[in-house]
């Protein structure tokens, strides 16, 4: 897996606890009713990690007559699919359409669908879905988007070379998940990006403290030994 989708594992809610409930949540919707072996296969594959032998079947389940909501579910699970197999087009558009299934209630298919867009190279498109998701408060009204959004945003901000904007955008995410290294790592490279080392320097300096258990991905980690800073390396 690359060092995109790692981070984007970190604060993505298709955990394996997501995913293997993902199944009674099918089931409770009305799947079973239509062909619940295509959507359970799929879903069992996506669950194993193999995300190419969940393509079929999960497609095999979208046409049956499922209920929107269902049908919005099974679309994201194919869109994880297709992000694992790094086919970002797809993915991107599978995760549009599930939100046109389903009006999404909190922020994270709009976030799904910003990460996708930007893998693809759609990077205006990608900003717009995490415009949208900027609408959604993480803790209540008034409350405000939380970490995942402001990062997404910060990060396709960085790719389109708003590296000022994409500064601004990790800041205000920070507070909301200060512990997240990875946040500021990428604020770093901004940063450095800009021409001031010296922040930058300040920010790995931070992400090095904040180093996961499994360690930073070797790209990640070899910037931050660059500036001075070793850390354990995850070698996967």
């Amino acid at each position: 897996m690359d060092i995109c989708l790692r981070q984007l594992s970190h604060i993505n809610p298709w955990s394996a606890m997501r995913r293997s409930l993902f199944a009674l949540v099918l089931f409770s919707v009305g799947v079973a009713s239509a062909q619940p072996a295509d959507c359970r296969h799929g879903l069992e594959a996506l669950q194993a990690n193999r995300p190419a032998e969940a393509i079929d079947p999960l497609s095999q389940c979208l046409k049956q007559q499922l209920p929107a909501r269902a049908r919005a579910f099974v679309l994201q699970a194919r869109a994880n699919a297709y992000a694992d197999m790094k086919e970002w087009a797809l993915a991107a558009e599978d995760q549009r359409q599930s939100t046109f299934e389903e009006k999404p209630k909190d922020a994270w298919p709009h976030i799904m669908l910003g990460a996708y867009l930007r893998e693809a190279g759609r990077l205006d498109e990608s900003l717009e879905a995490l415009r949208a998701a900027m609408q959604f408060d993480e803790d209540g009204p008034g409350s405000g988007p939380g970490m995942a959004v402001h990062y997404h945003t910060a990060r396709t901000l960085h790719e389109m070379g708003r590296y000022s904007d994409a500064i601004e955008a990790m800041t205000s995410g920070i507070p909301k998940q200060p512990d997240y290294g990875y946040a500021l790592y990428q604020r770093a490279l901004s940063y450095e990006a800009l021409g001031d080392r010296v922040q930058a320097k300040r920010d790995f300096f931070r992400a090095a403290e904040l180093v996961p258990k499994e360690g930073y991905e070797p790209k990640v980690a070899a910037k931050l030994i660059e500036y001075g800073f070793p850390v354990k390396v995850n070698p996967e």
